[in-house]
């Protein structure tokens, strides 16, 4: 029996926004039911309009979950496999990217392909994209320059190593596959059969209504947004739009087994690499886990400038907990705080 404590939860909270204020949402949820819905802050701040639980928020790299389950959906259909090699879609581009690269590999982040945005080396997404055009980044074969240049960075299959070039190949391959531009499939494929009405890869010089602007702050306290920080629409890597309500109908639809059969779902949820050297975080294919609390936790992630963004399900005991943020740096020490409040773990696990 897993003992599970939610009565001290909105003062845990509420200390922890007063060390380091959020600018989003927080949702949390268990057995299908509301524990603790709030939103903070504006989404847009020039105009004063606040965020509410229904604004659209950016989620960065919390989108390469919904390209993994694309690629698993087309493995399901018997249209490509998961070991199937990457140079199979590249019609002869990208000479440099060794032939033995797998999906799979992709997938899990092992497969030594050269990263456009290397976070190993790199930290400041906004300075890379200074003298680069962001309105022009447009499919995933604009991406192809950024990296023509360079070599692999390891034997394939030799260690985990996060990469964000492999998500906008993967999106290439879903393109090549089914003929449709990716953006287009995601919408259709995935968000559709979990009725995600309000999820997008919107472009950021047009975005609808209720969708919260990214801030990044200054180091004199003022604050500009990433409008020219980001490419102008999302991609295989991340940039999607999504509301806290409609990650929580993706959970659903992903566990129910909406987009594929059962042994497709525990291929990706098995680990295919070890992150940490004490075993606790691995990750599957496309998706994070970690074994921190009495039961396991599968979870997504992304930080882009003016982006924040936490989304994880614990599948035995039906608990998630989303917090989306349209500025930077709240969003860890807030899951961190939750995650000990409702499992009675040390603050700083």
């Amino acid at each position: 029996m897993i003992s599970l404590n939610f009565e001290n939860l909105e003062n845990v909270i509420a200390q922890q926004l007063r060390e380091l204020p959020l600018s989003g949402v927080i949702h949390i949820s268990h057995n299908n039911k509301p524990l603790f819905s709030h939103a903070y802050g504006y989404a847009n701040r020039s105009e004063s309009i606040p965020n509410r639980l229904n604004t659209r928020f950016g989620i960065a790299s919390g989108g390469k979950l919904f390209t993994a389950t694309a690629i698993a959906q087309l493995v399901d259909q018997r249209k490509i496999s998961f070991d199937a090699p990457l140079i199979d879609f590249l019609d002869g581009e990208l000479p440099q990217i060794d032939p033995k690269v797998s999906l799979r590999q992709i997938l899990s982040h092992t497969s030594g392909i050269p990263d456009y945005f290397d976070e190993s080396i790199l930290d400041d997404y906004e300075a890379y994209w200074l003298d680069k055009p962001v309105y022009r980044i447009l499919t995933a074969k604009d991406f192809f320059p950024l990296i023509a240049d360079f070599p692999m960075q390891f034997t394939p299959g030799e260690k985990f190593a996060y990469n964000n070039m492999g998500f906008v190949l993967l999106g290439h391959v879903i393109e090549k596959v089914s003929g449709q531009r990716f953006q287009d499939y995601i919408e259709e494929k995935i968000f559709g059969p979990a009725w995600m009405r309000s999820s997008g890869y919107f472009l950021s010089n047009r975005l609808p209504e209720h969708t919260a602007l990214g801030y990044i702050e200054e180091k004199d306290g003022n604050w500009h947004t990433n409008l020219f920080a980001l490419p102008i629409v999302g991609h295989g890597d991340g940039g999607v739009f999504c509301t806290a309500a409609d990650y929580g109908r993706f959970w659903k639809a992903f566990f129910e087994l909406r987009y594929f059969k059962e042994e497709t779902l525990r291929d990706m949820l098995t680990p295919h690499a070890k992150v940490s050297q004490d075993g606790i975080t691995n990750y599957g294919l496309g998706i994070w886990m970690n074994d921190i609390a009495p039961t396991r936790c599968y979870y997504v992630t992304g930080e882009d400038p003016g982006v924040n963004f936490f989304s994880s399900i614990y599948p035995e005991i039906n608990l998630q907990i989303t917090i989306l943020g349209n500025s930077n740096d709240a969003v860890w020490p807030l899951i961190r705080v939750i995650r000990a409040a409702i499992f009675g773990l040390e603050s700083n696990s």
